[in-house]
């Protein structure tokens, strides 16, 4: 296939799309590809997407949103400005044009829908959002909804994570404190309570939500002092082992001390240890993250993980197309989107 991946998903049968792109000096071509559930080996599908010329850069994104069905987004310059969609039900055989303006709205989050975020108020910089308000895509059209119900959290929202059957997570402010918070919802978004997170850092930014080996764990990522050298940069991580209800803060930044940083989200193995992937390497825990020992010898960038219908997904720091995918975050299985 031509050109080299640059963004991949799957669904929960094992198929999948992966985005591609052959650049040169001035123009770059996107490709989709897509794997069938059981095929063993991507094919080229159908794009829809135009040449990227100058110096815009790759934009785009792709979600899957069920087997043969795929959104592909490419975000507006600005935050307020509607992005342009493409949506796929048959395997990236046609692809209907859209954008991500919400026509309606809904009560719940469907089974395979995904919660995105619609700027409706710019901050006055004219970069930031200021406040915002959560999007359903519908998995069977790609159309956006505006969900009914929004969670209970001032400020800027955005989704935590999808853990459970019924069970959803955004972040936001809590409206009381002013300090970052969580929302549950166990009824996919009929409803939202606020989750308490005591030592929570002040100036952090969007929590995520990530489960495994009988426990959540809410991360907080946020920037820290230059001196650390890291970019993305980790403030705190909270248990929780009542599925969100309560939460216990394990690990909060200490100068020096590691994980300083994290990349993706945090990996909760079903042996009950955990995984971070951060800027200088990969960092285990085995006590619920209270304490951390490197997860092998090597330093430098670790990748990042993330969670998938499938499983674990991590993917390689250096767009080499190195990926692995795992079930139970234990046992690994590697494959390759890099140039063919």
């Amino acid at each position: 296939m031509p050109g080299a991946s640059f963004d991949v998903a799957f669904a929960a049968d094992g198929s999948g799309f992966t985005l591609r792109a052959d650049c040169g000096e001035d123009r770059c071509r996107q490709y989709v590809a897509v794997l069938e559930a059981g095929a063993g080996l991507w094919r080229l599908a159908e794009s829809p997407l135009p040449d990227v010329t100058g110096d815009r850069g790759l934009t785009v994104g792709i979600t899957v949103l069920g087997p043969g069905r795929a959104l592909i987004t490419d975000g507006s310059e600005r935050a307020d400005v509607p992005g342009r969609t493409w949506f796929t039900h048959d395997n990236g055989e046609t692809w209907k044009a859209g954008t991500t303006e919400p026509t309606g709205s809904t009560a719940t989050v469907p089974e395979g829908a995904l919660l995105v975020t619609e700027c409706l108020d710019l901050a006055p910089d004219g970069n930031e959002c200021a406040r915002n308000r959560l999007l359903v895509v519908m998995p069977d059209s790609g159309e956006h909804r505006v969900l009914a119900r929004q969670p209970p959290l001032k400020g800027p929202l955005a989704p935590s994570g999808d853990i459970a059957a019924n069970a959803l997570f955004a972040t936001g402010l809590d409206p009381g404190s002013g300090l970052p918070a969580l929302a549950l919802s166990k009824d996919r978004g009929r409803t939202w309570h606020l989750t308490p997170l005591a030592g929570v850092a002040e100036q952090g930014w969007s929590i995520r939500v990530s489960g495994g080996g009988g426990a959540l764990y809410a991360v907080q990522p946020g920037q820290l002092p230059d001196e650390e050298g890291v970019k993305n940069g980790l403030r705190t991580i909270h248990v929780s082992t009542d599925g969100g209800a309560t939460w216990t803060r394990t690990w909060r930044y200490r100068p020096g001390a590691e994980p300083l940083s994290i990349t993706g989200d945090l990996l909760a193995a079903d042996d009950g240890s955990v995984l971070v992937h951060g800027e200088t390497g990969a960092w285990r825990s085995t006590d619920r993250a209270r304490t951390f020992r490197p997860g092998s010898a090597a330093r430098g960038p670790a990748g990042s993980v993330r969670t998938t219908p499938i499983g674990w997904l991590w993917t390689g720091s250096f767009g080499d197309g190195t990926c692995r995918i795992s079930a139970d975050g234990i046992t690994w299985h590697p494959f390759d989107l890099g140039e063919d």
